[in-house]
């Protein structure tokens, strides 16, 4: 399915095809991405959306190498990036495109930037490490990123620590250094997590208009309401494996794998199907769900995760289930659409810059 050609017919920015990437750890291995498959487009919005745990961020940390190894380990699958497999480049090549193309933006901002260095030494390093001269020109740029991400006083704070700035303005601080090199794909890991709803919302505005301007986004979240906001097409993740995948709009509507309904459910903290058995050992064969899962057969276990099934005729909008192959019947799961549906695009926070 990676291989396609996006909707516009051209090929995607990023596509990932059966990532997986093991972490051993006290004589144990953990198959933390186990056949990960999923695109973004140019100038596209991915979210990648599951429980802590699911593999979320270590699929993203994977994509350019950055996943410590060890413990961890890239086992198999490609990852191509604008016709470029990353999985197979030198590190010169892969450093050349790491924080030049493709830019992360970590979970908890306070501990991504160094205490010792201000945030404009910060940004200037950030911009000569990709070919920018250390000049004034360069420091005048790092004012102007800090406007864009919305940091009053740019020209002042510039000269702040990190310790100096709220979650929120870190946060922002942290995007303007993701951005210094104009990336491609800015992948971000959280970036609205930890801060009150109307820094949110306006980190969500400003996301919104990054990626208006013509920049990719794959973005790391469990807050419906910020997928809502943001994503063009949404992946959801349970145990290193992607459940469903899809349009925003179709998997909001129609949440249509057993797993994204229990997610969707779930996210008042209240889960309407009663309570479940504390969650034994996730299996590492055949859909990784199957033991939470009421609609749970013979054919869920063994082998890999179930293959994907269009979840009716959107194409665009597929699930990993057993129930959806030819000659089953997916419509139990699917009368469990509407209950679990979050009922239209959840509102994003508004308000005003308390942060600021």
């Amino acid at each position: 399915m990676t291989d396609e050609p996006s909707e516009n017919g051209s090929k995607p920015l990023l596509s990932v095809e059966n990532l997986r990437t093991h972490i051993h750890a006290d004589g144990n291995t953990v198959h933390a991405v186990d056949g990960v498959s999923f695109t973004v487009d140019y100038g596209e919005t991915v979210c990648l959306v599951g429980e802590s745990g699911s593999g979320k961020s270590v699929t993203c940390e994977s994509l350019t190498g950055i996943v410590p190894q060890p413990p961890a380990e890239i086992v198999g699958g490609t990852v191509e990036f604008d016709g470029l497999s990353l999985l197979d480049v030198d590190d010169s090549t892969l450093r050349s495109v790491r924080g030049n193309r493709i830019s992360h933006v970590f979970q908890n901002p306070q501990q991504a930037l160094d205490p010792v260095y201000t945030v404009g030494e910060q940004l200037v390093e950030a911009m000569t490490i990709h070919g920018a001269a250390n000049d004034a020109a360069t420091r005048n740029r790092a004012v102007d990123l800090l406007r864009r991400v919305g940091i009053p006083r740019a020209s002042k704070r510039v000269n702040d620590y990190p310790h100096e700035f709220s979650g929120g303005m870190a946060q922002r601080v942290a995007i303007a250094i993701g951005l210094a090199a104009d990336p491609e794909l800015l992948i971000a890991d959280e970036p609205t997590t930890a801060v009150d709803v109307t820094v949110q919302a306006r980190l969500i505005e400003l996301l919104r208009g990054l990626t208006g301007g013509g920049m990719s986004l794959l973005l790391v979240t469990h807050d419906l309401r910020v997928v809502a906001a943001l994503a063009d097409r949404v992946v959801v993740m349970f145990g290193g494996t992607v459940m469903e995948q899809g349009p925003v709009e179709s998997v909001f509507e129609r949440p249509s794998h057993p797993y994204t309904q229990a997610l969707f459910e779930s996210y008042d903290g209240l889960d309407r199907r009663g309570e479940r058995s504390a969650r034994d050992e996730i299996p590492t064969d055949g859909c990784r769900f199957r033991q939470e899962c009421p609609h749970a057969v013979d054919a869920c276990e063994g082998g890999t995760q179930p293959t994907t099934y269009p979840a009716g005729d959107n194409s665009t909008h597929v699930v990993s289930c057993v129930h959806y192959a030819s000659g089953r019947d997916p419509d139990p799961i699917l009368a469990d659409a509407r209950a679990a549906s979050p009922g239209g695009e959840p509102e994003a926070a508004n308000g005003g810059s308390a942060d600021e």
